[in-house]
């Protein structure tokens, strides 16, 4: 048996098949590992052989085990193995062992912490995002065991004699941000002061202050002095809607498979007036500005007032499922990309309630959904955008504030 730690919610999770509203067999590249290569080439049913002949070729750019092969997509970008109702038929024709590790595993989400097997769920499962972000009572966390044996494929491993204080701050960072008494952009910018102030110190000084600091700014959250004065920054919203644009128009410039985000990016387009004429500008910027406040302030307010749970499942799993705070070269670049994101998610959501002029938890599942699909699963996008910020100097906690803040 081995250790595993996995979100209690993943206890809850099942695939729903063919009465899935999206599909997981298309839109991204899909990696075969060299053992189920050699099973596919060796397969005697005649129709499935030749499809399998057909479609599943070496992947020769990769010279390792879990990327030896990768399965040919049609225009659409999707799997030539899927059936008209949705399901596969290498699971229906061959039986769910003769599944790549990326079908066999999917949604699941696992890395290695010491000697610690890690599971989570990635949400660009439509059902895996019902099923955490819908959870009011937030995210706990279950120790547990299972067969060594046991399928996976690793996505991350981190060593523990190279981050010694990894617990420290993953266990701070969930305690914090699961911390209801402030709203959860104030949860955010702590956290973001929080990152800053330990990197700032020696790593000789960290073992001795780092139980102080995570103390202080746990204590913060219930000064209402400190509180009010961060709640007394404005954000920049020209700032936050320039940003914001440059990074979709990032995405769109490396095409985008999915027609739902296509769907939900047209709603942000059309709901805040986004067009932009021959010159890349806004039309009217100032009709942005005016339809982004009044879908903030009208919808977008209210609704979170009562559900901002569902940020905060977010965010928690995010940061479980990344194994952040390193999950980039520095402490602050993961709290960066933690910000974009979060970003990206509430401009979708604001514009999508501006077009629809409501916003509901099935809005709010379908944003997150779509978002992760497009985004979290290219690793070149995230890269591109990480480089761009730094680049531009968006990299400063006051940057942060501006993106975070109202």
């Amino acid at each position: 048996m081995r250790p595993i730690l996995i979100p209690e919610y993943l206890n809850e999770f099942n695939c729903i098949g063919s009465a899935c509203e999206d599909t997981c067999c298309a839109g991204w590249n899909i990696a075969v590992e060299k053992k189920t290569y050699q099973t596919y080439r060796k397969v005697s049913q005649p129709e499935m052989a030749e499809k399998l002949l057909k479609y599943v070729k070496r992947n020769r750019k990769e010279h390792d085990d879990a990327n030896y092969a990768k399965f040919i997509l049609d225009e659409n970008k999707k799997c030539h193995m899927i059936l008209d109702d949705g399901l596969c038929s290498i699971h229906k024709e061959l039986g769910e062992e003769f599944l790549c590790n990326t079908c066999a595993i999917y949604p699941r989400h696992l890395t290695r912490v010491g000697n610690v097997t890690e599971k989570s769920l990635t949400l660009s499962c439509p059902e895996a995002a019902r099923v955490i972000l819908l959870r009011k009572e937030g995210i706990g966390f279950i120790e547990a065991e299972e067969p060594k044996n046991t399928r996976g494929l690793m996505n991350k491993e981190l060593i523990l004699e190279k981050y010694p204080y990894f617990w420290d701050l993953r266990v701070f960072s969930i305690q914090l941000l699961q911390s209801r008494q402030q709203p959860i952009e104030i949860r955010l910018i702590v956290l973001g002061l929080f990152i800053q102030k330990i990197e700032q110190l020696k790593p000789s000084e960290l073992g001795q202050q780092l139980p102080r600091i995570m103390q202080d700014y746990l204590n913060r959250l219930n000064n209402k002095e400190f509180i009010d004065s961060l709640k007394e920054i404005k954000g920049n919203l020209n700032f936050q809607l320039n940003l914001a644009r440059a990074l979709l128009r990032l995405r769109i410039t490396s095409g985008i498979a999915s027609e739902k985000y296509i769907t939900v990016l047209q709603q942000l387009i059309e709901g805040l007036a986004l067009e932009e004429n021959d010159e890349k500008e806004v039309q009217d910027i100032e009709n942005t500005i005016t339809k982004y406040r009044e879908s903030y302030t009208h919808i977008y307010e209210p609704f979170i007032s009562n559900h901002e749970y569902m940020f905060e499942n977010y965010i928690v799993n995010y940061v479980f499922k990344n194994l952040f705070p390193y999950d980039y070269q520095t402490l602050f670049e993961s709290y960066m990309m933690l910000v974009v994101n979060f970003t990206l998610i509430k401009l979708h959501l604001i514009g999508m309630a501006a077009k629809q002029q409501q916003l509901t938890q099935e809005m709010f599942i379908e944003c997150v959904q779509q978002l992760a699909k497009v985004i979290e699963h290219t690793p070149s996008y995230l890269q591109d955008v990480k480089e761009g910020m730094v680049e531009l100097g968006y990299t400063t906690m006051g940057h942060m504030f501006v993106m975070i803040s109202k």
